[in-house]
């Protein structure tokens, strides 16, 4: 299996990791899923907002970037 690099970066922090994945989509939906997971574990604690760029890389050619953004606010009824 393919070995990419997986990027997310925000203005608080920067983590990188390599995954195997099937194929480039696979490889960006586990990325894509990796950054929403870190947003609502944000969220959830109390930030209104996450938002971060997602990179991914199979050796040196960068497949591409993504922003990924979570957020909530509270409904009064």
């Amino acid at each position: 299996m393919p070995t990419y690099t997986v990027t997310i970066v925000n203005e608080h922090f920067t983590q990188s990791g390599e995954q195997e994945s099937s194929d480039n989509i696979e490889a960006w939906k586990s990325a894509i899923s990796s950054a929403i997971a870190i947003g609502a574990d944000q969220v959830s604690h109390g930030s209104p907002f996450f938002g971060a760029e997602v990179i991914v890389t199979q050796g040196k050619q960068q497949l591409g970037r993504y922003v990924v953004s979570v957020g909530a606010t509270s409904l009064k009824d």
